[in-house]
């Protein structure tokens, strides 16, 4: 084995070994640790393409904490957006309204007091309506639901007992990142 080889090896084992040594029934950061009810209220940033922004991606998401030895909470979004295309040469627009709903499950790692961060999934589905506009039309398409599915990793710190900020990042299909408020209960 090659010293790179050796060195990549104890780090992975030594990482590996302070993972596992958290006390696994409470390991979410202290001042986390009493509550059971998180709530998040945001605006993120989505992806446009080469469309015009109208409204961005709004989301709310409730997550709950299980009762469960690991440091794990399962919940639900809901986001919403618009987008409008509008091509230079032709005199039409098209409107599209996204609203999505998904499930999500988050692992929580103890860093610092009142400082909770975590990484998860998203899954569910989002539902598009497309409205034309312009000189020669004026309908309103429904599209088929789409899968709604991503990665994402965040962090929330409460400044008081129930109020704090939020910021996650990665893809869940409407938005690449989002920020707000959070409460926690």
């Amino acid at each position: 084995m090659t010293k790179k080889g050796l060195l990549v090896l104890v780090l992975v084992i030594m990482v590996t070994g302070g993972v596992f040594a958290q006390n696994w029934y409470d390991s979410y950061a202290p001042g986390i640790d009493d509550s059971i009810l998180f709530i998040n209220g945001g605006v993120g940033v989505g992806p446009s393409g080469i469309y015009s922004r109208g409204i961005p991606p709004i989301s709310l998401s409730v997550d709950v904490k299980l009762p469960i030895p690991l440091p794990i909470t399962v919940g639900v979004m809901g986001i919403m957006s618009t987008w409008r295309y509008s091509p230079y040469l032709f005199s039409y627009a098209v409107t599209y309204r996204n609203i999505g709903i998904a499930a999500r499950g988050m692992y929580h790692f103890n860093f610092a007091r009142n400082l909770d961060v975590y990484a998860g999934l998203t899954l569910g589905y989002a539902f598009q309506t497309a409205t034309v506009s312009g000189s020669y039309y004026g309908s309103t398409y429904s599209g088929s639901p789409f899968f709604l599915y991503g990665g994402k990793v965040g962090v929330r710190y409460f400044f008081t007992s129930f109020l704090g900020v939020y910021a996650e990042a990665g893809y869940s299909g409407l938005q690449y990142a989002n920020g707000g408020l959070t409460l926690k209960f």
